[in-house]
């Protein structure tokens, strides 16, 4: 329906109420994607195939904001994804999806903390990479990243079958390096600004706790 051919019904407010609406989602009930990275191809271009629908993520829901996480402390990174109740008022229609990546747990991994001391205390802005036998991988902190939505502050690293980081630096805000070499995969190392680097064993979490919560 075209608001500029009913403009005096779309003055009043009559298209956003919910006895015109009902139901119906103002976006068209578009499916959710949920796009592999396949790569490059033979023109050295990056190809992506939608796997939604292969996975059950083509959630129908009127979807808006999107963050990552590793939920349930397993070495990857999960994906959560908020939906817009509107002024439908049915909370329990709209809730949000969880989207478990179990990957994790067949390959290895390195997740990063950092502590800025110089620099802002959750080192937003410091820039992170590491070396391994299969090459170089960059990440940043950051703040935001999506819709009304924030992304963990603790950075995760895709090892595949590396043991060991030969080398990992941290630039930070500041200016100032960190740099520290053969680091052990799966585990969390705990950064702070020119103070070294702690190790630690992500604590266990409740998997089944998270299924019964959603």
């Amino acid at each position: 329906m075209s608001a500029v051919a009913h403009i005096n019904q779309y003055k009043t407010g009559l298209f956003y109420t919910d006895e015109f609406r009902g139901d119906n989602s103002w976006n068209g009930y578009e499916h959710n994607v949920l796009f592999r990275n396949e790569g490059l191809d033979e023109n050295g271009l990056p190809e992506f195939t939608n796997v939604a629908m292969a996975l059950g993520t083509d959630d129908i829901k009127d979807s808006r904001g999107v963050a990552t996480a590793d939920f349930d402390n397993d070495g990857d990174l999960d994906i959560v994804v908020s939906t817009n109740p509107g002024d439908l008022k049915r909370a329990a229609r709209v809730t949000p999806a969880l989207l478990r990546n179990n990957i994790g747990t067949s390959r290895n991994w390195l997740a990063i903390e950092l502590q800025g001391v110089e620099s802002n205390r959750d080192g937003i802005g410091a820039e992170v990479a590491i070396e391994t036998a299969e090459g170089r991988q960059i990440s940043h902190v950051t703040a935001g990243g999506a819709y009304a939505s924030q992304q963990s502050m603790r950075l995760y690293f895709g090892l595949n079958e590396a043991v060991m980081v030969t080398k990992l630096t941290v630039s930070w805000p500041s200016g100032k390096t960190d740099q520290f070499e053969d680091i052990s995969a799966k585990q969390l190392a705990r950064i702070t600004e020119g103070g070294g680097i702690e190790y630690f064993t992500l604590p266990s979490v409740d998997k089944q706790s998270m299924l019964s919560a959603r």
